[in-house]
């Protein structure tokens, strides 16, 4: 079996499980309704929605570049 040298994926995936455990905290947790009710403003909400899509977005741009 030849060596291959490893290409960084294992980096990806962290990144990726970082996110998902990001995500269960800010919306399905506790968390959730200490920012749902201290919030005056009505689109907190779809704020965090975006700045979630976002870093989605920015972590899925990254992995596909580094192949």
């Amino acid at each position: 079996m030849p060596f291959e040298p490893d290409n960084g994926s294992g980096r990806s995936i962290d990144g990726v499980v970082l996110v998902f455990l990001f995500g269960l905290f800010l919306f399905v947790s506790p968390f959730t309704y200490w920012w749902a009710s201290v919030s005056n403003v009505w689109y907190l909400p779809y704020l965090l929605w975006l700045g979630f899509v976002a870093l989605i977005a920015r972590i899925t741009y990254r992995r596909r570049h580094d192949v």
